[in-house]
C-alpha cells in the first residue's frame, strides 16, 4: 500500500440522522429510474404515451429529457441532504465540545 492510499474507516465518525437515510432513498431511487429505463415494455408505454402527450416531439427525447432530469434531481437533493446532515451532526459534536468545555472550567473554577 503506498503512502497516498488509506484505509477506510469500517464506522463513521459522524453520527447518523434523518438527511443520511433520505439521502440513501433518493439515490436508491435515482438507481431505479435508471434501471427502469432498460425493462421494454415499460420504456414502449411510456413512449407511447409521451407521443400522446406532446406529439410534435419525438418521444424519445422527452423521455430521455425526463430521465435525465428526474435522475438529476434526485442526485443533486441527495447531495444536498448529505450536506446537511454533515453541518448538523457538526453543529451537534461542537455544541458538546462547548458544553464540556463550560462543564470542565466551572469545575476548574470552583
Amino acid at each position: 500500500m503506498t503512502p497516498a492510499q488509506r484505509r477506510l474507516p469500517l464506522q463513521s465518525s459522524r453520527a447518523r440522522v434523518w438527511q443520511d437515510a433520505a439521502a440513501e432513498g433518493m439515490l436508491g431511487s435515482a438507481v431505479g429510474v435508471i434501471a427502469l429505463t432498460g425493462v421494454n415494455p415499460l420504456v414502449l408505454a411510456t413512449n407511447l404515451c409521451l407521443a400522446d402527450v406532446a406529439p410534435q416531439i419525438d418521444p424519445v427525447v422527452t423521455m430521455l429529457a425526463v430521465v435525465l432530469l428526474l435522475t438529476a434531481g434526485l442526485v443533486l437533493g441527495a447531495i444536498a441532504l448529505k450536506v446537511q446532515a454533515r453541518r448538523a451532526t457538526m453543529q451537534s459534536i461542537r455544541l458538546a465540545r462547548a458544553e464540556t468545555r463550560t462543564g470542565s472550567s466551572a469545575r476548574a473554577e470552583a
